[in-house]
């Protein structure tokens, strides 16, 4: 059911957000209804693909979820990340209103493009690149009224927009410091990805002081020319991304470029102060051509697609193995908990194997919807089935011709698949559904498992046979918390950050069990250095609470404020007081009511800054997260 237009709330503060909704409305003005009833979610299983295709962007927008969802549980509402087409693919916050939202359809797997689901937070940012809250009635749909959501693009390094961030709750629970603190979120995600990038980055602020823990970041290539900037640089420099990407950065910066803080300006004159901040890992070393011959039918060598962090005094001996047994025909089979590397080893496996010159295909063997295992595995021909494309498909294990092909969470893969997979690797040739020719293929062949095959074997669910074509060179990577140089890894792994850490802080990194091994671990240094960009060591009370062992105490107690009633007794300042100290509001003084407004003015004049809101108020950032919970 549709409603009437909202009007205009303020001629003044909200006269432009008015007029895009306005705009909004007249975009959907002209939908056909029948393309606006609420929609059945895409099946899990490709839902699931979805995700897989964008792993990179969940993976980098993790913390920053985290984060998010801690403040979305306490006000009842939920955090969602959608696609570049609007496509729902995460939700995380309040399992009451999770209930609620799934009413309207706001769930994974929904597509919230204003042509599906007319105007809305995620459709409408997506639409204009710019953050937006619809709350309520400004929603084009009436069933939508409910919700009060509030939308930022995450932008790629050239001004793409790779993903929506969304924030929404009840509309009886509007709260203007939010969109402000949704956008910073989305900010962040998008410098993430941009210092997940190769290339150099110049980080740097306007003036020379710290005062404001915004970063500006620009990538540069080889010849110092921007390949890509976050919405901070384009507003320190004035410009748009058409108008940076691919010009001389000494067109917009002048000053030496340096690793430390330099005094830099802009063409203008104004000063600025930045760093040089050289590439986070080092391109993997080709292995000597003698010593890794490659077969003549092998493709003509091309460049490494992706760099590498070099592999460390652990991985290194498995690295030699494994190349070996590679090379001399051997299937490698790696073996380990989940976050232990086993990907990035496989891929240093190719880089240094005589199959380097070929592709690097991997197969997440439990992301595979189980309906389209065979036709992505082995392709098929035209015409092979209902839906299949008209030019047919080369299959996956096509695609590792001359290569290797990499068979990532072997364990989960369907019984009924796992004998039509030793039939190829046992035969290296492959017939396409639909057809009745062999196709030859010539592959180095590596496989990962964080499950004991063997229990597996036992159990009746993998194939002995199989098995044992696997595991011609079985290495196991041992789990972070083994290792014995833990502390002074966990240290240098923070320095390549350009941070650094207090002793006790180390001490408490070390002592942690890290169930998600590397993969945990590198998150959690990765939200640090966000969460302290500064040169100051982080703390042991700046930690995670699960790391730190508990609840943190606030980082400064200040004299007490004067007792209520007294003269010149200022509630909110006393409420800021109680915040201070950690401590719970005194019975009968109402001190829990002031205490959240204190908190809420705080952030609305921060601008949904936890770290700067956090500051003000005299406490530490956890502290503040848990008073909002």
């Amino acid at each position: 059911m549709l409603h009437s237009p909202p009007l205009a709330l303020a001629p003044d503060a909200r006269a432009q957000a008015a007029t895009r909704i306005h705009q909004s409305w007249a975009r959907c003005a002209d939908l056909d209804p029948a393309l606006l009833a609420d929609p059945n979610p895409l099946p899990r299983a490709d839902l699931d693909m979805r995700r897989e295709a964008h792993r990179q962007l969940l993976r980098l927008a993790e913390p920053s979820l985290g984060a998010l969802s801690a403040l979305a549980g306490s006000m009842h509402s939920v955090v969602l990340l959608a696609d570049a087409s609007g496509l729902i693919l995460h939700e995380r916050g309040s399992h009451s209103f999770q209930d609620k939202a799934r009413r309207v359809a706001l769930q994974p797997g929904v597509n919230w493009a204003e042509p599906l689901r007319g105007t809305n937070a995620i459709g409408t940012a997506l639409h204009d690149g710019r953050a937006v809250r619809i709350h309520g009635p400004e929603h084009f749909l009436a069933c939508n009224s409910i919700l009060s959501c509030h939308a930022a693009p995450i932008f790629s390094a050239t001004g793409e927009i790779l993903g929506i961030l969304d924030l929404s709750g009840p509309a009886d629970d509007m709260r203007d410091y939010v969109l402000a603190l949704v956008q910073r979120m989305a900010r962040g995600i998008s410098d993430q990805i941009l210092g997940d990038s190769p290339l150099r980055r110049l980080d740097f602020r306007l003036g020379r002081g710290p005062e404001d823990d915004t970063h500006a970041l620009l990538l540069l290539d080889d010849d110092a020319r921007i390949a890509g900037a976050n919405e901070a640089a384009l507003q320190a420099l004035d410009a748009d991304w058409s108008r940076l990407i691919g010009t001389p950065c000494a067109q917009w910066i002048a000053g030496p470029l340096h690793a430390r803080d330099t005094p830099l300006h802009r063409h203008d004159g104004h000063p600025l102060t930045g760093r040089l901040i050289p590439p986070p890992h080092a391109p993997a070393r080709p292995a000597p051509a003698a010593q890794h011959p490659a077969p003549a039918s092998r493709p003509t060598p091309r460049p490494a697609a992706r760099a590498l962090p070099e592999p460390d005094a652990v991985s290194a001996p498995l690295l030699d193995q494994a190349v070996r047994a590679l090379d001399s025909g051997l299937a490698v089979l790696l073996c380990g908990e989940t976050g232990t590397g086993k990907e990035v080893l496989s891929r240093h496996i190719h880089a240094r194997s005589a199959w380097s010159a070929g592709p690097f295909i991997a197969i997440n063997c439990a992301a595979l919807p189980e309906h389209l295992v065979e036709s992505e595995l082995f392709g098929y021909e035209p015409g092979a089935f209902t839906g299949a494309r008209r030019e047919g498909a080369r299959g996956l294990l096509r695609q590792a011709q001359g290569g290797v092909l990499f068979l990532d969470e072997i364990g989960d893969m369907p019984l009924a698949l796992q004998t039509r997979l030793l039939r190829v690797l046992q035969e290296r040739e492959v017939q396409p559904l639909g057809s009745d020719k062999r196709i030859p293929l010539e592959f180095g062949l590596v496989s990962a498992s964080h499950q004991d095959l063997k229990a597996l074997v036992a159990q009746g669910r993998f194939r002995a046979d199989l098995y044992y074509r696997l595991q011609d060179m079985p290495l196991h990577l041992p789990p972070l918390r083994g290792r014995s140089d833990l502390a002074a890894f966990i240290e240098d792994a923070y320095q390549a950050l350009e941070g650094s850490l207090s002793g006790d802080a180390l001490a408490l990194l070390a002592r942690h069990g890290w169930p998600g091994n590397y993969r945990e671990l590198f998150s959690v240094l990765r939200r640090l250095r966000c969460q302290h960009p500064g040169p100051d060591p982080v703390m042991a009370d700046g930690l995670p609470v699960d790391i730190a062992g508990g609840p943190l105490a606030g980082a400064v107690s200040p004299a007490s404020a004067p007792s209520n009633g007294s003269p010149g007794h200022d509630p909110i300042a006393s409420a800021a007081t109680a915040l201070q100290k950690d401590e719970e509001p005194e019975a009968g003084t109402d001190l829990r009511a002031l205490e959240r407004q204190a908190i809420e003015q705080t952030l609305r004049a921060c601008q949904g800054n936890i770290s700067r809101a956090a500051r003000h108020l005299g406490i530490h950032r956890s502290t503040l997260y848990r008073k909002l919970q």
